[in-house]
């Protein structure tokens, strides 16, 4: 792939991209029981979409990655591509994806793709850099691509498993930048962003996360409780992946928080979103 062409691909985030048009995925199916038309518009839509909207991220807090040792090789701060390249690169994703996102569930589900991008890069990223609690309104961006999902399949906004599938996604984010607040912590404060050394100590900020994951734990057994999966047995996996996580950080807040404790809890939590994801999809294609 070409040095720009590689540059213009970063600047996305595909892999984060690909994880949210999953999500949207995960809940399209979890309707359908199936490949129906329309999962491929919304999959590549939310993509697109999704693409655009880290585009405008990077545009927007270039000057920080600049400053951090985490983020300086990104695309803009080290100078492979231009500002106006990646307005470019943001405008055609942007417009692919509001293609494909009204191809897949119509008006709605394109005006709930814009009031992503209308949270996370006018509310959430303004915010976070005033305050750590930008988290929260930034944890609804995790909410809405399963809800887009949902009803471009035809279900109803409102209907109990898509409120706890979407609650799932919301909880489950805030101890997600939660972990990389604290891995980053150091590199925040140079910056000149909110850290949480801040306002929090090591016990305090350990207690704060393993709230905010046994909360995350719950959401998952709720799913379990209210019908969701089909199979039981998915249901108890699902309760067992909430005990193990409840454990693991239990045992993280009464011990030393270190770079490999809090990468290791990173690693866990994203592997239960996926875990989860990966059941909804089985049971939603399998047992009928």
């Amino acid at each position: 792939m070409p040095y720009s062409a590689r540059a213009c691909w970063q600047l996305g985030k595909p892999a984060i991209s690909a994880a949210v048009s999953l999500s949207a995925l995960t809940a399209f199916l979890m309707y359908t029981k199936g490949f129906t038309p329309g999962w491929l518009s919304l999959l590549l839509g939310i993509f697109f979409l999704s693409f655009s909207s880290s585009g405008i991220n990077q545009i927007q807090e270039r000057k920080y990655d600049s400053k951090m040792p985490r983020t300086s090789g990104r695309p803009l701060p080290s100078g492979q591509i231009s500002v106006k390249q990646a307005w470019l690169v943001v405008v055609i994703n942007g417009l692919a994806g509001s293609l494909l996102l009204w191809l897949a569930g119509g008006k709605a589900a394109m005006l709930l793709g814009w009031l992503n991008i209308l949270l996370y890069n006018g509310i959430y990223t303004p915010l976070k850099t005033r305050t750590l609690f930008a988290m929260v309104p930034g944890s609804a961006v995790g909410a809405i691509p399963p809800l887009i999902g949902w009803i471009s399949a035809g279900g109803h906004p409102f209907h109990v498993h898509i409120v706890l599938l979407a609650m799932f996604f919301f909880v489950g984010q805030i101890p997600h930048t939660w972990l990389i607040l604290i891995r980053y912590d150091l590199e925040y404060r140079q910056a000149g962003l909110p850290s949480l050394s801040r306002y929090f100590n090591q016990k305090q900020t350990s207690k704060l996360t393993f709230i905010w994951a046994t909360a995350t734990s719950l959401c998952i057994i709720m799913l379990g409780a209210f019908g969701l999966f089909s199979f039981q047995g998915f249901a108890a996996a699902g309760m067992g992946l909430a005990f193990m996580m409840v454990f693991w950080f239990a045992g993280q807040m009464f011990g030393r928080q270190t770079s490999t404790r809090t990468r290791s809890s990173f690693v866990l939590l994203n592997g239960v979103y996926l875990c989860v994801m990966l059941m909804i999809i089985i049971d939603s294609l399998l047992i009928q």
